[in-house]
């Protein structure tokens, strides 16, 4: 009986580290990715305000212009 129960342990014991192993692995795998999402997100970021900043840059000049034609009447 007590050897079955020795047994059983060591059974439960060799399972647990590898689940605990396997779910380290595969954490780690989780938090790799979610770095490089962030990081794909954060470029995106940045080209859309560059885009957007350039967008306001020539609607301004586009205004100058439109004012100086105005003011050439």
């Amino acid at each position: 009986m007590i050897l079955a129960i020795e047994i059983l342990a060591i059974i439960t014991m060799c399972v647990l580290t590898l689940i605990a192993v396997w779910s380290f692995i595969t954490l780690k795998q989780i938090f790799n990715q979610l770095k490089y999402r962030n990081y794909l997100l954060e470029k995106l970021n940045l080209h859309i305000y560059n885009l957007s900043k350039n967008n306001d840059i020539k609607c301004k000049d586009d205004d100058i212009e439109k004012a100086k034609n105005v003011f050439k009447v």
